[in-house]
């Protein structure tokens, strides 16, 4: 092998935890280590393994992991490019990079059978070191490029792998801390209802036991009013509870062609003091959307909670106003309930949902109402939004997913 003697380039520059093999293939002895000569130099990292034939190569080809190729074109028994077609043909070879080194004329029709052969490159003898180093230093910088990507996507898929394992131990840590909490919630809500209805007995039957035996009760019946409203708010958390488990146990309600108004007004008619005692004005517009398939029960939860509370939480400087419309969204059903009250600060609105909170301290109530709203919705498939501004009132849109009304016989 003829060696146009320059000076070699500077050494390439390679991650020594990334051993690189180079496979030289020809049959002549001399002409290998005279290639390796040229190649090597002091801390580049790089094996040299030598093949003496096309078969020996294929061998070696199967066995080690190559980033390179350097393949003799005129060799005997299978020559260069029958080499090549092998290596591109089997699956584990196939993406090994191969330059054909040949001492043949360069024509265009060596060229042209060496790359339908499978090869990337060529070097004709007599070989230039410069050119030489320089076309292997970029096949082995590519190579050592694409281990480094391989290895960093597994360690991404390691990292992936042990993350998902987090987040599902997790996630069951959390659904079993939950589902405790639920079922303390279910639990308390119905243990609790008799200790205090034998409170609220006791209470009555001391009342009229002070009657009988004629105390005066001028001087502590504000403590019994205190007591007697006690009682009432720790049955209506007790309620609301009942109604938080149930929504998280119950199994799916029956649904019923429901008509907007006829819930509205048993929602009024429930609620009759507090509208007179505030004179607040309720209107509606139900006609782009009259009816929804729907639990009653539900709905009902859901109209007197919203309607309530904009009375609830009114304005002191303006009498409240309650405007109700339906109409149909992409598929959804959607009640549109808007107040002129208090409003709620953007910073607010998730809390609004959450349980036993409560934005306003002036009026009471238990802070469970908007989480059975938020349970009920999202339950059927459904999503409760806020818009909102302090002192500006507030819109709640409550989108009731669509099913097909059953037709009347």
């Amino acid at each position: 092998m003829m060696i146009d003697q320059q000076p070699k380039p500077a050494s390439l520059t390679l991650d020594p935890a990334c051993p690189v093999k180079v496979l030289l293939v020809d049959d002549k002895p001399e002409n290998l280590i005279s290639l390796e000569s040229l190649l090597f130099s002091e801390g580049d990292n790089v094996s040299y393994l030598f093949a003496s034939s096309g078969e020996e190569a294929l061998k070696i080809a199967l066995r080690e992991d190559l980033a390179l190729i350097l393949l003799d074109v005129q060799m005997p028994g299978m020559n260069g490019y029958e080499v090549a077609r092998y290596l591109r043909d089997n699956s584990k070879t196939k993406d090994i990079p191969v330059i054909f080194v040949t001492a043949i004329v360069e024509q265009s029709s060596h060229v042209v059978e060496g790359f339908e052969a499978g090869a990337v490159d060529f070097l004709f003898k007599p070989l230039h070191p410069y050119i030489t180093r320089a076309k292997v230093a970029t096949f082995i910088n590519l190579y050592t490029q694409k281990k480094e990507l391989e290895r960093a996507n597994a360690l991404t898929m390691q990292a992936n792998r042990e993350l998902e394992k987090r987040v599902e131990e997790r996630t069951k840590e959390l659904t079993r801390i939950n589902k405790d909490l639920e079922n303390f919630v279910y639990t308390a809500s119905h243990d609790l209802k008799a200790p205090i209805i034998n409170i609220e007995g006791l209470i009555k039957a001391l009342r009229e036991s002070l009657i009988e035996n004629c105390v005066e009760l001028e001087e502590i019946e504000s403590l019994f009013d205190m007591v007697d409203n006690s009682v009432f708010r720790f049955k209506n958390t007790l309620v609301d509870l009942t109604e938080v488990a149930r929504l998280q146990h119950q199994e799916d309600d029956i649904s019923d062609r429901i008509s907007f108004r006829e819930i509205l007004e048993d929602v009024k008619s429930n609620i009759k003091c507090m509208i007179l005692e505030t004179d607040a004005e309720i209107t509606d517009d139900f006609s782009e959307a009259p009816e929804v398939l729907y639990s009653r029960k539900n709905l009902r939860s859901i109209i007197y909670n919203l309607v309530s509370n904009g009375i609830k939480y009114r304005s002191p400087d303006r009498k409240p106003v309650v405007k109700l419309k339906t109409y149909v969204s992409d598929g959804f059903t959607v009640l549109s309930v808007q107040d002129n009250g208090l409003g709620i600060r953007e910073e607010d609105h998730e809390k609004v949902f959450s349980m036993f909170t409560r934005l306003h301290d002036h009026t009471e109530g238990t802070g469970v109402g908007m989480t059975i709203v938020k349970r009920i919705v999202e339950n059927s498939d459904g999503r409760i939004e806020l818009r909102s501004e302090l002192g500006q009132g507030s819109v709640f849109e409550v989108y009731l997913k669509q099913a097909t009304l059953p037709l009347e016989v």
